[in-house]
């Protein structure tokens, strides 16, 4: 609660009048998004990898007008690297800490920012996918998990990560690190990222060449993008990739429902 009131007194400190959306601020409740300027930002994404002390954590913060993301940031304090893009400008990575790597991802010349893009993987036997299964520990809910988790490793799948930040995980997917990443959820269900989670990382995937999808839809595979106001979360570097991954989503799906 104290990083979130350290941002939100910054940004009132310079925009009193626009709108906030914070995840220790509104908690659980359904929130509302409207078309006045609004920060949505998540202090610490990661929550459980912070706690247990992984290095695997970030800051999350978006500018959203009209309902559209026009600015995303998502910064990792401890390998001191931010992702940032605006929107039809492009996705950066600036990484402040020094580094001896030669990977155009990772490396920087004099901490300026450089253009960042997804991979070209096309196929799931290519993919590094990372996925989620939230807190939820329902038996349907884990079983539905389980069977997508299931058609991806039967497609060969090159493997799978569970990295425990959504902020990151579509950061990495915006600069070629990972192939794609996803996590179902509703409200109904009340389980699944929210906007403060996807907001930056949406921007950042798109202006580094991605895709998104809405998981939320009935009928998959599906090319409608990311709705900021569901509960679920998908990305992926290429719409080939996309659909191979929404087909095993939705295979997934037949087959928890044909089990119970």
């Amino acid at each position: 609660k104290l990083c979130e009131k350290v941002i939100i007194q910054h940004i009132q400190s310079i925009y009193s009048s626009h709108e906030i959306i914070g995840e220790e601020s509104s908690g659980s409740n359904q929130y509302i998004l409207t078309d006045k300027p609004t920060w949505v930002l998540d202090p610490i994404d990661g929550t459980t990898n912070f706690v247990h002390k992984l290095s695997l954590s970030c800051v999350i913060v978006a500018f959203v007008l009209n309902k559209e993301v026009c600015v995303g940031v998502v910064y990792d304090p401890i390998s001191d690297e931010m992702f940032w893009a605006i929107k039809g400008r492009g996705a950066f990575l600036q990484r402040f800490a020094s580094s001896s790597s030669g990977d155009d991802a990772t490396s920087t010349t004099n901490n300026l920012p450089i253009p960042i893009h997804v991979s070209s993987t096309k196929s799931i036997s290519k993919a590094l996918i990372a996925t989620d299964p939230g807190y939820s520990r329902d038996v349907t809910e884990v079983t539905e998990y389980l069977a997508v988790q299931r058609e991806l490793l039967l497609r060969n799948v090159r493997n799978i990560r569970t990295i425990g930040s959504t902020g990151l995980n579509m950061a990495y997917v915006s600069c070629g690190r990972l192939d794609a990443s996803f996590e179902e959820g509703s409200w109904e269900t009340n389980r699944g990222p929210k906007i403060w989670d996807i907001a930056a990382g949406s921007l950042l995937v798109l202006e580094a060449g991605g895709v998104t999808r809405d998981l939320n839809q009935s009928a998959l595979p599906t090319d409608v993008p990311l709705d900021l106001l569901q509960r679920s979360n998908f990305c992926a570097a290429t719409t080939g990739l996309a659909e191979e991954i929404m087909d095993c989503i939705k295979s997934g799906r037949l087959s928890k429902n044909t089990q119970d």
